[in-house]
Parts: C-alpha cells; structure tokens; sequence
C-alpha cells in the first residue's frame, strides 16, 4: 500500500493523449512508396500502397477510440466495460493490412505473409492489450444499482461538457478560469459520488439542479452579444457563478465527511438568485 499514488487526472490524460500515436507515425513509408510509385507510372502499385496507408490509418483511428474509451473506464471507479471492442477491431485490421501489405507491396511469399500478420496482432496485443471486457462495481451500497449510478454521473458529465463547450466561446480570462474551476470541481463531486455512492439521490438533484443552472448561463451568456459593455449582466453572471462555485467548494466538503447539508434549501438559494439576477 505504501507504493499507491493517488489517480492524477492531468497525467492520465497526457497518457491518453499520446497512447497510440506511434500507429499514425510507422505506416508513413508506405505512403512515400506509394507516391514513389506514382512518380515511376507504377499505378498499380501506388493504388496498392495508398489504399494500404488509408487501412492503417483507418486502423489507427479505431484503436484511438478503443483507447479513449478505456481511458474513462480506467478513471472511473464504476463503470460498464465498453460495448464496442475498438481495440480488439483495429488489431485485425491493422494484422490484416500488414499481412496483405507483405504480400502485394514488398512480394513475401503467402505464408510468410500470414506470419507477418499473425505477429503484428500478438505484437498489438502485447504492447496495449484488448478492450475490457468486465463492468466495474465499485463500492456500490444496497438498493444503489450499477446502472443508476452510471445513468447519473453520465447525465451529469453531459452537462459539465456543456459548460466546457460553452465556456471556449468566453473571452474574458476571469470568467473562463472560474468556470474551469467549476466544472473541475464538478468532475470531483462525481469521483467523489462514484467512491461513495450512498448518498446519491440527494447529490443527483443537487447537480442537476446546480449544472443545470451554469449549463443555461454559460450558454446565455456565450451567445450574447457585445457583452463585455454589459456590465449590469456581466456582474449578475458573475454574482452566480461565485454562488455557485462555493456551494460546490461546500458540498464537496460536507461528502468527504460524509455529513449531510441542507440541498434543498441550497438549490432554492439558486432558483431565487437566478431570478433576483435577471438571469434566463
């Protein structure tokens, strides 16, 4: 135990980010020959190339979708395993290309050819290994099921992207950094739900509620115009956000302590806010 090292979000990200890149990078010297090919009036051949480049990177961009979906399943301490095997997909195609490029490209003989296959999917396999196949239950509590808890924090995220959506179209540098603060506090009020998940009815109305509400502003206030000359509606939006920031910061606290405050009066605090502020 004393080896653990707490999940980091960013890295697992970078991770992510940079997993599979070397699929787009190795295939390069066949479209070189292909348009070597070309050049020499060799169609055929260039024909033979391309269409092999377009398989590997068609392979390479399923084996991105299996990683991105092994990515959030590897985050998540609850979770279903992904429906579709993207990466169990992109290893057949990509043996599959290999092998029929070792053949009608370079001229290996047919067995030859399938042994270049064969070892280009056990290679595939070895290096990054298959879709999960198992859902993940978590530390789930008695009459709290695994599709609800997945229906909730999935809900949610839609909403958290959202606001992220929205928030690239905002200029002003304080009211982006506060909102990225808010749907990265969001996104730990899920981790949080997902490691404890008993008090979810209570923390599902309490983000519906809130991320609905920065969902509607942040859009509303995106798609205005000339709203830096706004300062009566720049400053409601503002008086908003900073609630709801602090009631995030607040129920945060209170789950990691596994205390309970009062939701419901919070989210009337909101509503009325919402409304005191001329904010739709």
């Amino acid at each position: 135990m004393s080896n653990a090292k707490p999940y980091n979000s960013t890295l697992h990200k970078a991770r992510y980010q940079l997993k599979g890149l070397i699929l787009f990078i190795v295939p390069f010297p066949v479209l070189i020959a292909a348009i070597i090919d070309l050049i020499q009036s060799h169609p055929i051949e260039a024909i033979i190339n391309a269409a092999a480049f377009a398989s590997f990177m068609l392979s390479a961009s399923i084996a991105r979708l299996g990683f991105k979906n092994e990515s959030k399943y590897i985050e998540r301490t609850i979770a279903k395993a992904p429906s579709t095997p993207y990466k169990t997909i992109a290893a057949i195609f990509l043996s599959v290309t290999t092998g029929l490029t070792s053949w009608l490209s370079i001229g290996d003989n047919i067995v030859t050819s399938i042994l270049v296959g064969l070892t280009t999917f056990i290679g595939f396999y070895l290096y990054y290994g298959f879709d999960p196949r198992k859902d993940k239950a978590g530390n789930l509590h008695f009459g709290v099921s695994t599709e609800e808890i997945m229906q909730a924090l999935e809900d949610a995220e839609v909403r958290i992207d959202a606001i992220d959506a929205a928030r690239r179209h905002i200029a002003n540098i304080d009211i982006n950094q506060q909102l990225q603060r808010i749907t990265d506090k969001a996104r730990a009020i899920l981790k949080t739900i997902e490691e404890d998940p008993k008090d979810l009815d209570r923390s599902r109305k309490f983000l519906k509620v809130y991320l609905d509400g920065a969902k509607k502003v942040t859009e509303s206030y995106a798609k205005a115009k000339d709203i830096e000359q706004d300062i009566d509606l720049k400053t409601n939006f503002m008086n908003v956000l900073d609630s709801i920031e602090q009631t995030f910061d607040k129920q945060q606290e209170e789950l990691k302590k596994n205390n309970h405050f009062d939701l419901d009066v919070q989210i009337e605090v909101l509503k009325t806010q919402l409304k005191q502020e001329g904010i739709k």
